[in-house]
């Protein structure tokens, strides 16, 4: 059976569930046009002026799911939205809003949860600040950040961070996050100007006092050399991928997972903006101290599909790989004039080491390049993935601007192949 007639099994299962309602409720969600895929979660009223954001969801230790999303766009405020389900995504409810918080990351850890994002310079805050919230009632209330015992974690300069995964590991919860630095004078520039930093913290200390928390350096996108040597095969998923590449022609990097290697090395992966080719990430690599964070130009650009957008990688313990779901660039769409606004092929991806990626299955694929499957959370439930997506459908000016946060899952994902690609919508 394929991937599109089990969602199709899933939705039947929700209307069931809930006699049709919810079901039904998700196609009228669709404004009267095709239905998108998966359960509808949130939808903009405006699709032309108010995008969704910033997916992110969390499995709580009773079975709750929560889901979470900020809002974007000309009319949008700063502020995330929290949504749970009690019946394995099913339905969901929304149950609160935090204000001001965006990008905001969910984990759950010492019987609580909590969300770790950015808050716009305020009152209380000198420059845009990293920030974190905790919640005790399952994401219906949270803490409000305003100094260094109460959640404000980076505030001396400006900082930012996208919804990249909170890991847990060793004892500590670690975070990828940005600061800015210098932009390139280039016409491509918007994420050259980010320097990543690996922030960390042990498990049971107090997570909003910021005295709890261990900061590397920020590490600037590299300037010179103009080339670097890239090692390993070609892989043929890419046909762009050379041996050498300029990286002058790249638009830097950003979005970064905190990881783990097969050898137990600490790393943040990150996102690197390649127009013309897609498939590149890059490799910095953390010390011992958790204090110094370095980046190798010959050697920490890899090879990635779909790293070119933003991912959310996570280790498997049954299969011992890395998995993601990512934006592939599809064979069919490689006269696309700028790869990092291709997102309408989600595709599940794998790795063994970090370094060299196989497209497992396609997940999502849709014909239209204004359609965009992307910033995938996802956790994996037995067999299954079970993911939020953050979706731009039909009434959407573009690929990039979402209208829909949508649930679904992925069954038996260790054993697809691209024999169980999902059928491609219209």
């Amino acid at each position: 059976m394929n991937t599109s007639m089990k969602r199709r099994d899933f939705l039947a299962t929700a209307s069931t569930a809930v006699a049709g309602t919810f079901f039904w409720q998700s196609l009228l969600n669709a404004g009267g046009g095709n239905p998108p895929p998966g359960v509808v979660i949130d939808r903009s009223s405006d699709p032309k002026n108010l995008f969704l954001g910033a997916p992110s969801m969390e499995i709580l230790s009773d079975g709750t799911y929560v889901t979470s999303h900020d809002w974007f766009g000309p009319k949008a405020l700063a502020r995330t939205d929290v949504f749970v389900s009690h019946d394995v995504g099913t339905t969901w409810r929304k149950i609160a809003e935090i204000p001001n918080l965006t990008a905001g990351m969910l984990f759950y850890n010492a019987d609580a949860l909590w969300t770790i994002g950015w808050m716009p310079k305020s009152e209380t805050l000198p420059h845009q600040s990293i920030t974190i919230c905790r919640s005790t009632d399952g994401g219906a209330s949270w803490t409000t950040p305003l100094n260094d015992s109460s959640g404000v974690l980076l505030s001396d300069r400006e900082y930012f961070c996208d919804p990249a995964p909170v890991l847990i590991h060793q004892g500590r919860v670690w975070k990828e996050v940005e600061c800015y630095g210098q932009m390139e004078s280039k016409k491509r520039n918007w994420a050259t100007r980010l320097m990543p930093l690996m922030m960390s913290a042990p498990v049971d200390a107090d997570l909003l006092n910021r005295d709890s928390w261990t900061f590397s350096n920020p590490v600037a996108w590299p300037t010179t050399p103009s080339r670097h040597a890239i090692h390993g095969e070609r892989p043929d998923w890419n046909v762009c991928w050379e041996a050498e590449f300029d990286h002058e022609k790249l638009g830097g990097w950003l979005e970064g997972n905190a990881l783990y290697d097969p050898d137990g090395n600490m790393l943040i992966l990150m996102r690197v903006d390649d127009p013309i080719c897609d498939g590149k990430a890059a490799r910095l690599n953390l010390s011992k101290d958790f204090k110094t964070l370095s980046f190798d130009p010959a050697t920490g650009f890899v090879s990635m599909p779909g790293g070119c957008k933003k991912f959310v990688i996570r280790f498997d313990d049954v299969s011992k790989r890395y998995w993601s779901l990512v934006d592939w660039v599809h064979p069919e769409d490689a006269d696309a004039p700028d790869k990092e606004r291709t997102r309408n092929t989600l595709a599940l991806v794998a790795s063994d080491d970090l370094r060299s990626w196989e497209v497992r299955s396609i997940i999502y694929r849709h014909s239209n390049r204004k359609i965009g499957f992307q910033y995938v959370d996802w956790r994996t439930v037995g067999n299954d993935i079970h993911f939020v997506c953050r979706l731009a459908w039909d009434e959407s000016p573009n690929c990039h601007d979402s209208n829909y946060l949508t649930f679904d899952r992925i069954v038996n994902f260790r054993t697809r192949t691209r024999q169980d690609d999902d059928a491609p919508f219209a």
